[in-house]
């Protein structure tokens, strides 16, 4: 399910701004209470004290937690009900934040002091006073409970992330490999044409020698960028065919959105034409995920020192939020040549991928 647009759009300032609001809110409300149950400025600190740290607890949760846990506790000895409550608010940021060990620590903490606080209490009847811990336990354990969850969901989230990253960038230097790999191949062939002809048919093996020549610069170039990409070693298997522009066509029938296809390229180098191949590819499926079968996709790659492949939905549907991990490897399928990728939302709705990949100036080494 996606955040909502607000949410998406808050940063982490934002959000720090918002927990500064809301503990200078809290702060005054509990002091007003203290004020009004007991007159004691101790209490009125206390209550105060136990709510600022609140606005700190993203960036220093345990040390929040033990500041609003230390005067809490001494404003629920003095009389403060409910001075517990910034205390979830703070353990929430703990379960979420900090690892599962602190996390449980500063849990059993909270509640032995709560628990202690409250039952040492002024309370007209056992009764009365066991229900209360019971209620605030309860409700600092699921704040806890619910700040721990959604720590291990973004865990498993920037887990995947680094893992769809990790095959996209494993899916390249597949392709990759296949290009070079059929460079070489070609370059043998033409070798050993040329070491049988060039006695008897000179200018036919000072051809294959330029055949030879032109095809080691592309390949060249497809390492180069390959080694520019991947840092780390990474097994290369692929038996899969390169796909080709041609290619499109067949990609296109299969998108599963309608698709208005239009391809107005010659002959790319071939790592440059797989590249188009695999941004539309990645494209079509994001729209086909974010927008629906209803919405019409246009793609076009005009001739020209720079290929630019775009692909855009009409805008009758909801756009996706372009925040995914196939826009990171489109992204970098561009920088690998050197070029660009634009791509975000466009008036009037619908989404929008600009790909630039210059390849004419890469002729020479």
């Amino acid at each position: 399910m996606r955040e909502s647009l607000v949410v998406h759009r808050l940063r982490h300032g934002h959000w720090v701004a918002v927990d500064v609001v809301v503990a200078l809110l809290l702060a005054a409300a509990f002091a007003a209470a203290a004020q009004l149950r007991t007159g004691v400025i101790a209490a009125v600190v206390a209550a105060a004290l136990a709510a600022l740290p609140v606005a700190t607890r993203r960036r220093w949760p345990l040390p929040s937690l033990v500041v609003s846990l230390a005067a809490a506790a001494a404003a629920l000895l003095m009389g403060v009900e409910a001075a517990y409550l910034p205390v979830a608010v703070v353990l929430y940021s703990v379960g979420v934040r900090e690892p599962r060990g602190p996390a449980v620590a500063g849990l059993s903490a909270s509640l032995g002091c709560v628990a202690a606080a409250l039952l040492a209490a002024a309370w007209p009847s056992w009764t009365q006073a066991l229900g209360d811990v019971g209620f605030g336990l309860t409700v600092i354990g699921l704040s806890w409970t619910a700040g721990l969850a959604v720590g291990e969901q973004r865990l498993h989230a920037a887990r995947t992330a680094e893992r769809a990253a990790l095959e996209e960038r494993l899916r390249i230097a597949r392709d990759l490999h296949d290009v070079v790999a059929h460079s070489m191949s070609l370059i043998t062939m033409k070798a050993g044409v040329a070491g049988l002809v060039a006695e008897t048919r000179p200018q036919e093996a000072r051809e294959a020698l330029r055949l030879i020549e032109t095809i080691g610069r592309k390949g060249m170039l497809e390492m180069r960028a390959m080694l520019g990409m991947l840092r780390s070693e990474s097994g290369l298997q692929g038996t899969a065919p390169v796909p080709r522009l041609q290619d499109l066509h067949a990609l296109a029938a299969h998108a599963g959105v309608e698709v208005d296809l239009h391809v107005e390229a010659g002959d790319l180098p071939e790592g440059v034409a797989l590249a188009v191949y695999r941004i539309v590819q990645e494209a079509l499926t994001n729209v086909g995920k974010h927008a629906g079968t209803g919405c019409r996709v246009r793609v076009t790659v005009p001739e020209a020192g720079v290929v630019e492949v775009e692909v855009a939905d009409d805008g009758r549907c909801p756009p996706g939020d372009g925040g995914g991990h196939g826009l990171r490897g489109m992204r970098e399928r561009c920088l690998m040549y050197g070029g660009r990728l634009i791509a975000g939302p466009v008036p009037g709705g619908g989404f929008r991928v600009l790909a630039h990949l210059p390849y004419a100036s890469q002729e020479a080494l």
